[in-house]
């Protein structure tokens, strides 16, 4: 490993709950520690470093300056900071960064490495010598950190099991989610979740819609449509929903590809308002239905021909929004619209 690492310094109050939280909670491991100096140093399962420390007058900054040597005792990117070789009279330190008394010798069982005798790099050697230099940075506590996450959802509830329940999960839809929490000595920790499929996995989920929503209704009579789904809606109105959601995105995504660029006031989507003005609950499906397969293959058509079409984006209050982030939306959604009415069919036992 080469280049400069950064290690975000936190201060805090009980070593042991700080331990706790980011090694058994969050999934961190520990590469070196010193109880005499209080303090200890995690790696995230990303490889991020943090070095937590109970002493708020510890210069850190020093203990990772280029001139500080292995005979000073500052920290190392080995467990235990061992040096190679010791005078007699010097303290040995022991697996626990404890000192001993008794002169450290070697066991003649010993096994040599057969690559030191020929004076080439050992491993051990090698680990040295590509010790990361260390970037120190102190964190507040507002700005806190981030690390990459996935499956946040599962993983909230497994926080939850172990007794986190001041947890914050926010969705940008086909964009990213991120989880935020406190530790315990209140730094904002984040986790983030990137949601973005490749292009090709968009537009392949978003070319399967028609054929999964035409299967989940497959067999179903007129009367069977009425059923009720777990979202207290009839699968009738789920179906109509799923349409109007798609030709009210079809019109952002049009209006992008013919005007990149383009400021554009993004309209909310009522659905309740709209089952209700359009009269879901009265209408039949089944002109609906081919609509939706004919508004997918015409969008689909103008994205062949209109060149780097999802990376053309409209411009609205929240931001620039890319094609390829309003194609996710609505792939991810209808699938998600269509696993509610498939558990309905289950529980009618049809």
């Amino acid at each position: 490993m080469s280049g400069r690492m950064t290690l975000n310094v936190l201060r805090v109050t009980d070593l042991n709950k700080s331990l706790t939280f980011y090694r058994d909670k969050l999934g961190f491991e520990v590469d070196w520690e010193d109880p005499a100096l209080h303090s200890l140093r995690l790696r995230s399962p990303d490889g991020q470093s943090i070095f937590l420390t109970t002493d708020p007058e510890l210069d850190v900054q020093a203990m990772y300056a280029p001139q500080a040597t292995e005979s000073e005792s500052f920290p190392t990117d080995d467990p235990v900071p061992v040096p190679e070789e010791v005078e007699d009279d010097a303290p040995i330190l022991d697996g626990q960064g404890k000192t001993e008394d008794n002169e450290v010798e070697r066991s003649e069982a010993e096994p040599v490495d057969p690559l030191a005798e020929e004076g080439q790099p050992t491993a051990e050697s090698e680990a040295f010598s590509s010790k990361p230099e260390y970037e120190v940075r102190e964190v507040s506590k507002e700005e806190g950190l981030q690390f990459p996450g996935e499956d946040l959802e599962v993983f909230q509830e497994r926080l939850e099991a172990f007794g986190i329940y001041d947890l914050l999960l926010e969705e940008t839809p086909g964009v990213e989610q991120v989880l935020k929490m406190r530790d315990p000595d209140d730094y904002l920790i984040s986790l983030r979740e990137e949601l973005r499929m490749s292009d090709e996995e968009v537009l392949e989920l978003y070319r399967k819609g028609p054929d999964l929503l035409e299967g989940a209704i497959l067999g179903l009579e007129e009367e069977d449509l009425d059923w009720e789904t777990a979202e207290g809606l009839t699968i009738r109105q789920m179906i109509l929903q799923i349409v109007d959601f798609d030709l009210e995105m079809m019109q952002r995504v049009k209006w992008a590809l013919a005007e990149n660029g383009r400021s554009y006031k993004i309209p909310l989507f009522d659905p309740d308002e709209w089952g209700e003005r359009l009269h879901y609950t009265q209408r039949t499906i089944h002109v609906e239905v081919n609509l939706f397969r004919m508004l997918r293959e015409h969008l689909l058509n103008q994205l062949y021909v209109v060149a780097d079409g999802m990376g053309h984006y409209l411009v609205s209050d929240q931001g620039e929004v890319e094609v390829r982030t309003m194609i996710q939306v609505a792939a991810e959604t209808v699938r998600e619209q269509i696993q509610i009415i498939m558990e309905a069919r289950r529980h009618y036992g049809k």
